[in-house]
């Protein structure tokens, strides 16, 4: 089934995270969020339209809004602005402005600042997300945007004789039960990534029916500390869907932590610099009944910071 979604986030501290969510009526035309709003999400699974606030009068001042998207693997995005498009111009685009970058994240690879009264025209990703922010100062503001998006087919990706598609290379892991291990030295010892290449892998776990995760690390060095661009752990809560990312570790410490949902989504990014960066985690199902975390067969106490598991 061919799904697409646009999710609209407010920044804090460079990262998008989820703001709030609006789910529109979709039919084989673009759709047109509420004009006033800058933070919705579109639905439509034939692509559809953002805009600036206030389009097609003048957006307001002292406005920011990232705007996220996402295809299907093996898609593309492509973006086309309306011929009515103007934000205010200025030497490298210092103030008013669009940021677009080809990835779901603000460190990802930039491919173009906007301002200024010129159409950009087409705008195309390499791979399946862009992330979008429009940013507006406190003075001389403009017409703004209207944005059309659409899918279209990765050229990357060819048909083998027999109609099979290539493969989607990854780098990725299972894991359920009740309790296990998670390693990033997992990577080197089943060849997911060459050595010497940026690394960027996935480790699911599923908890057995009726149960929640704790996570604990308990080995975790970043050969960048501090660094996010470079290397990073994140951890997800549910899904892989950005919307449902809980923590981010890239510093000296990473924490523990407590995930609503029977599956967790970790992540771990490396690029070629950073191969020594590495983690050994420790994650614990349980059943949460009336505030007792209690499984099957074990308990889970916490008592001074520490994660004891015992059998009932």
């Amino acid at each position: 089934m061919h799904r697409a979604w646009i999710l609209f986030f407010l920044i804090e501290e460079g990262f998008a995270l989820a703001q709030r969510t609006k789910d529109l009526p979709s039919d084989h035309g673009a759709q047109t969020p509420n004009q006033n709003d800058c933070g919705t999400w579109v639905r439509n699974i034939n692509g559809g339209v953002f805009t600036s606030p206030n389009y097609p009068t003048t957006y307001p001042p002292n406005k920011e809004c990232v705007y996220i998207l996402e295809a299907l693997p093996r898609q593309r995005i492509q973006l086309a602005f309306d011929k009515n498009y103007y934000i205010e111009p200025s030497f490298e685009c210092r103030f008013d402005h669009i940021e677009i970058r080809d990835g779901p994240f603000g460190f990802s690879p930039l491919i173009d600042r906007l301002c200024g009264g010129k159409n950009p025209g087409l705008v195309t990703s390499t791979g399946r997300f862009m992330w979008i922010k429009f940013t507006s100062d406190e003075e001389l503001e403009g017409l703004g945007f209207r944005i059309k998006y659409t899918f279209i087919a990765d050229p990357d990706f060819h048909l083998h004789v027999g109609g099979l598609l290539n493969p989607i290379p990854d780098c990725q892991f299972e894991i359920g039960g009740w309790d296990g291990i998670i390693r990033s030295s997992q990577v080197e010892e089943e060849e997911k990534v060459k050595p010497g290449d940026a690394l960027d892998c996935i480790w699911t776990i599923r908890a057995p029916p009726q149960s929640k995760i704790y996570l604990r690390f308990m080995e975790y060095q970043m050969e960048h500390s501090n660094e996010c661009k470079k290397n990073f752990v994140a951890v997800y809560d549910g899904s892989s869907a950005i919307e449902n990312l809980k923590a981010k570790f890239c510093s000296t410490v990473a924490n523990d932590v407590m995930l609503d949902n029977g599956v967790g989504v970790v992540r771990m990014w490396a690029d070629e610099t950073s191969r020594l960066s590495r983690f050994r985690m420790l994650f614990t199902s349980f059943v949460d009944h009336q505030n007792r975390n209690i499984s099957k067969s074990k308990t889970i106490d916490r008592r001074q910071g520490n994660l004891e598991v015992r059998k009932s």
